[in-house]
């Protein structure tokens, strides 16, 4: 990408947008070394000060970082370091049950199509266990319990997908899952969840994407029509 010399109006936006595209198409890279401040006000055609607050604003997203001596460098930031904003946004916001059951309906549905083709015997057994811990919790009324082994089975389907997008956003929610899982338990008790699961782990055996997707939407909406 070419440099361009930047007009004087609103020049730190329009500093801070180039440096911006330099970073997206890689121009410069994550462990990069920037040229100083000296460097890019002569290439930019700007001032130091200019130069200095269009670099505050990338250091402020995370972009890059100054270490003492040395300069400012480019930071390595992987996807899932981004979805970490969302953390105060869903305790500030307080999501309702309809966007929890949303939520849960787009991640697990997907990630059950995802993980499907991919599962060895070690995790479908794994989800079996989890299943079967799930019935004695429920051969004992123990609700609490049941509700946990219940956000485990799906949690564990997440990270079965390996998309780190995914699993973060999951993990992110964990506590506000947990509420609506034990909610969910209260009201429907537990055939239902046990009736899914077992057929969504059947269609995981044979290895029928389609299928255990289609299952793990429709236990996600009966469960939120229900509640």
């Amino acid at each position: 990408m070419k440099i361009k010399p930047i007009q004087r109006v609103n020049a730190v936006e329009q500093v801070f947008e180039q440096m911006r595209s330099l970073l997206i198409d890689q121009t410069w890279s994550a462990g990069d070394k920037l040229p100083s401040e000296n460097e890019l006000s002569e290439t930019f055609g700007v001032s130091r000060m200019t130069i200095r607050q269009a670099m505050q604003k990338l250091k402020a997203l995370g972009l890059i970082e100054t270490r003492t001596g040395s300069g400012s460098y480019v930071r390595e930031v992987s996807p899932e370091d981004a979805l970490q904003d969302l953390i105060p946004l869903m305790y500030i916001g307080s999501p309702s049950q309809k966007h929890v059951f949303q939520f849960r309906e787009m991640i697990d549905s997907e990630s059950v199509r995802i993980a499907t083709p991919l599962l060895d015997k070690k995790a479908l057994d794994r989800l079996e266990k989890i299943l079967e811990q799930m019935n004695r919790a429920a051969a004992s009324d123990d609700a609490r319990t049941f509700s946990d082994l219940d956000l485990q089975f799906h949690t564990r389907i997440v990270e079965l997908s390996g998309n780190p997008l995914m699993v973060k956003a999951y993990d992110i929610l964990l506590h506000i899952l947990e509420e609506s899982m034990h909610s969910v338990i209260d009201k429907m008790k537990y055939d239902p969840a046990l009736d899914f699961h077992r057929r969504i782990l059947d269609a995981m055996r044979a290895k029928d994407a389609d299928l255990a997707e289609s299952l793990m939407r429709e236990h996600i909406r009966k469960n939120y029509d229900y509640f």
